[in-house]
C-alpha cells in the first residue's frame, strides 16, 4: 500500500482504528479458539472416566461371577451373559466415542493454531501502521521545526 505523502489526520485515526478492530477481533477469535479447546480437553477427560469406569464394571462383575457369585452362575446365567454385553457395548461405544472426540480435539488445535497466525498477523499490521503514522508525525514536525528555523533566520535578515 502506498500513502501519499501526508495523511490526513481524520484518515490517519481511522486507519490505525481500523487496524486495532482487527486486532481485537482476532484475539476474540483466538478466545474462542481456546474455549474451545478447553471444551475439547474435558470431554476428553470425562469421556475416559467413563470408559475406566466400564472397565471397572467388566472386571468386578468377573470377580463376582468368578468367585462368590460362581454358586449362583446357573441360575443367573443368562442374566450375567446379557449384563456382560450390554456393559461391553458401552465400553465400545465409549471407545470409539474418544476417538471421535480425539479427531475434534485435533481439528480445534488446528484451528487455534491458525486464530494465533491470524493475531500474529493482525498485530503486525497495526504495528507497521501505528510505526508509519509515527514516523509521519515525527516528519511533519521536523519539517516544522526547520521551517521556524528557516522564517527565524529569514526574519533576522530582514532586520539588519
Amino acid at each position: 500500500m502506498t500513502l501519499p505523502a501526508r495523511l490526513p489526520t481524520a484518515d490517519a485515526r481511522q486507519w490505525l482504528r481500523l487496524r486495532q478492530l482487527r486486532v481485537q477481533r482476532a484475539r476474540q477469535a483466538l478466545a474462542a479458539a481456546q474455549a474451545a479447546e478447553r471444551q475439547a480437553l474435558q470431554a476428553i477427560e470425562a469421556r475416559q472416566a467413563l470408559i475406566d469406569a466400564g472397565r471397572a464394571r467388566l472386571d468386578a462383575l468377573a470377580q463376582h461371577w468368578g468367585g462368590a457369585g460362581s454358586v449362583d452362575m446357573p441360575r443367573w446365567g443368562e442374566q450375567l451373559v446379557a449384563h456382560r454385553a450390554a456393559l461391553a457395548e458401552r465400553l465400545e461405544r465409549d471407545e470409539y466415542a474418544l476417538l471421535d472426540e480425539n479427531e475434534a480435539l485435533h481439528e480445534v488445535r488446528t484451528t487455534l493454531a491458525l486464530r494465533r497466525t491470524e493475531l500474529a498477523r493482525a498485530q503486525a499490521r497495526e504495528d507497521a501502521v501505528d510505526a508509519t503514522l509515527q514516523a509521519q508525525r515525527q516528519a511533519l514536525s521536523q519539517a516544522r521545526e526547520q521551517q521556524a528555523e528557516l522564517d527565524s533566520e529569514d526574519a533576522r535578515r530582514a532586520n539588519h
